[in-house]
């Protein structure tokens, strides 16, 4: 029963595991978003969460896309309402100043001094891609809140950097996610591929063919394009053709 209860248990906390990076394909919208595991930074008794997403039409993995960090703070009172926002590195600062402020207010909730009322608050930021770059990169980032100043650890930025490199990208996605987004493709891709070209070749015959015939008053020229070509929408005037030959005796 114990084994039992420690594989169930073991089992549970995978499922729980979030990925560095989660991959959500929307159907209605044609959109992929990926997101980044969530992490925190705290400093003088106050505690700030990112993560960060990145939108692309379709299911690719895409480049040259602005970036949305959500950086979120949950408390009894108001932090981050008018605080001026800086993220500094080694290799320069990255502008902060695009970007949206909002809150909730939960008064059934406890704050973290266990006092009732929460108040959680966030900042939309959209960055640039190789702005966002520079952040994940970093050997040392810190974001600048008003006179506080967040260390953002490596550990922290790692998915960061993993979001914005397809490989590691692909690396932690489940085999079906891997197919659709490019690790490998499907193994009836090469079929299908074949499938096309040879459709389309058949179809620039077909168009070539009755340029070269529909002029003609020769019917076996349309029983032949007819026997040749049935599917090609040149099909329907060729058997036209060929009755009203048929019809003048021809």
């Amino acid at each position: 029963m114990r084994i039992f209860l420690l594989i169930l248990i073991t089992i549970v906390l995978g499922a729980c595991t979030l990925k560095p990076v989660e991959t959500v394909y929307y159907e209605k919208k044609d959109i992929t978003r990926f997101t980044t595991k969530p992490f925190k930074t705290e400093k003088k008794n106050k505690e700030i969460e990112l993560t960060a997403e990145k939108e692309c039409a379709g299911k690719v993995i895409c480049s040259d896309k602005e970036i949305k960090l959500n950086v979120s703070h949950a408390g009894r009172f108001s932090f981050l309402k008018g605080k001026d926002l800086d993220l500094e590195t080694e290799q320069g600062n990255i502008n902060l100043n695009q970007r949206d402020y909002s809150y909730t207010y939960d008064s059934t909730r406890k704050a973290k001094g266990g006092t009732s009322g929460l108040l959680t608050e966030q900042f939309l930021i959209w960055v640039s891609e190789a702005e966002f770059i520079k952040a994940a990169r970093a050997e040392k980032a810190t974001m600048y809140i008003g006179d506080y100043a967040f260390d953002l650890s490596s550990e922290g930025r790692d998915s960061w950097q993993i979001m914005m490199d397809k490989e590691r990208l692909l690396e932690i996605m489940d085999e079906e996610q891997q197919r659709e987004y490019g690790q490998y493709p499907h193994e009836n891709s090469k079929k299908k591929e074949l499938d096309l070209r040879k459709k389309r070749m058949v179809s620039e015959a077909a168009e070539s063919t009755w340029k070269m015939i529909e002029n003609s008053n020769n019917p076996e020229d349309f029983s032949y394009f007819i026997e040749q070509f049935p599917d090609s929408p040149y099909a329907i005037p060729a058997k036209l053709k060929l009755k009203k030959l048929a019809g003048k005796g021809l």
